[in-house]
């Protein structure tokens, strides 16, 4: 299905809103909020094509839509190509890269730092696969994100992150030709991984392959953001290494 420009920001605009409440987004909050010059039972109507398409989906009758793998998808699509693009805003700390090269004669403890400061500007949970080498940052903070809330979806989210192996196999998916990857919900193919995704970058050090930097969240993640920061940390870290 081929969306139209006014269902392309509807369906931009729900994704947003839902990343920032974490709750199914209505017609009438979208309107209300918005101002848009038509009524609420258009935007119904335009949200409905929408999960026919594939973008969204009801989970009541009554409640408002929620966005599926495709419409994470559709959305994160939309940044990386902005990012592509030079349109979004870099980084904000200014401190970051001098913070790293201080450690570019102890590689542990760089890519420590990095995935502590990654930590920081995502709100998730972030890790590097390095070889044989795990490192993980921000688990203690996964409490406060809400699809965390519930113990049994914080341990299915750690029994994924703690095992190396299956870690591994997942970022492995990415193109190694790509200096973003993203893998959303369904697409890793593994058994409870439905509501979750996995930003990530390779570190190469002079054309040869380290490993990855990761980060782990939920689907409602701030893509903007996160992209943004893994962008700048690996290239930072890849150029830090490399200078070695």
């Amino acid at each position: 299905m081929e969306i139209t420009d006014r269902q392309k920001k509807l369906l931009l605009l729900i994704i947003s809103e839902f990343i920032g409440t974490a709750e199914a987004v209505g017609s009438i909050s979208l309107q209300s909020k918005y101002h848009f010059d038509i009524s609420p039972a258009t935007i119904r109507n335009e949200m409905a094509d929408l999960v026919y398409g594939g973008y969204l989906y009801q989970k009541h009758n009554s409640g408002g839509r929620i966005p599926t793998t495709k419409g994470w998808r559709y959305f994160v699509e939309d940044i990386l190509k902005k990012i592509h693009n030079d349109e979004t805003t870099i980084m904000p700390d200014n401190n970051i890269k001098s913070v790293l090269y201080k450690l570019k004669e102890d590689k542990p403890m760089l890519i420590r730092q990095a995935i502590n400061l990654l930590s920081k500007i995502a709100g998730n949970a972030t890790i590097a696969v390095l070889r044989d080498n795990i490192y993980y940052s921000g688990l203690s903070e996964m409490v406060n994100i809400p699809e965390f809330k519930d113990s049994e979806s914080l341990q299915k989210i750690l029994r994924i992150l703690e095992d190396y192996k299956s870690m591994s196999e997942l970022l492995n998916k990415g193109l190694p030709d790509n200096d973003l990857n993203i893998i959303i919900g369904e697409e890793a193919g593994m058994d409870n991984f439905n509501e979750y995704s996995v930003v990530f970058s390779e570190i190469r050090i002079n054309g040869n392959f380290e490993g990855y930097i990761a980060v782990v969240g939920p689907n409602r993640m701030k893509y903007d953001v996160i992209l943004t920061g893994l962008k700048n940390i690996c290239e930072t870290v890849r150029t830090i290494l490399c200078d070695k």
